[in-house]
């Protein structure tokens, strides 16, 4: 990728930190988010592993969207990111919270390499790529589970939110269509904490809890 297009994207995603009111970043770590990006469009190249490349949609989409889910990870010391494909919320996440411990959940073989890559260039003690279906793993051991971009997840949704432990939470990234239709038809006993995301009107992220705690 272009130099231009590198510090485009890193003016575009020092201005959407600040108007997502994203405190706490370091240079270090602005940078390592401007490395991943230059990964990705490299990568993008040979495989399809995101449609949103332009600094502006990438800046606030992809980095600035996961970044703002921070705020809402609490006591949890581990967290798997489900169907994470190009790195999404994992990675920002983990760059941003190296206490915590990110696992990146991606079936794909070709995406997983491509984070595995970006995982080693980026320096990543606390983050682990892990190639695999969700339906060969076990959630039960992780206290975050968070979900941005899932294949046919109005299908598994369903199976991960009942599936959730007591000390379990889920971190969803959705549209209010697809909230609509998963509390229309189960949720019963489950607590919901809807948060607006900044600059959007229909994108939600919505915190799923068991209510037996």
């Amino acid at each position: 990728m272009s130099q231009t297009q590198s510090k485009a994207f890193e003016s575009e995603l020092r201005k959407s930190i600040l108007r997502f009111g994203i405190e706490g970043l370091t240079e270090k770590q602005i940078l390592q988010l401007v490395k991943h990006y230059e990964m990705l469009c490299k990568w993008n190249q040979r495989f399809n592993l995101t449609r949103i490349t332009k600094p502006q949609d990438a800046a606030t989409l992809n980095y600035a969207e996961s970044l703002y889910g921070a705020r809402f990870i609490g006591e949890a010391k581990t967290m798997l990111d489900i169907g994470t494909g190009a790195g999404f919320p994992a990675f920002p996440i983990a760059i941003t919270r190296p206490e915590l411990d990110v696992i990146a959940l991606e079936a794909n073989q070709k995406k997983s390499l491509f984070l595995t890559e970006a995982k080693c260039e980026l320096q990543l003690a606390n983050l682990t790529v892990k190639t695999s279906r969700l339906e060969d793993i076990d959630c039960g051991g992780y206290d975050l589970l968070t979900c941005r971009a899932l294949d046919q997840a109005e299908a598994m949704l369903p199976s991960i939110i009942s599936g959730l432990t007591d000390r379990q939470r889920l971190m969803l990234y959705c549209v209010q269509d697809l909230l609509n239709r998963l509390t229309s038809h189960f949720l019963m006993g489950f607590k919901v904490e809807i948060n607006q995301i900044p600059e959007s009107e229909g994108r939600l992220i919505v915190i799923f809890s068991s209510g037996r705690s």
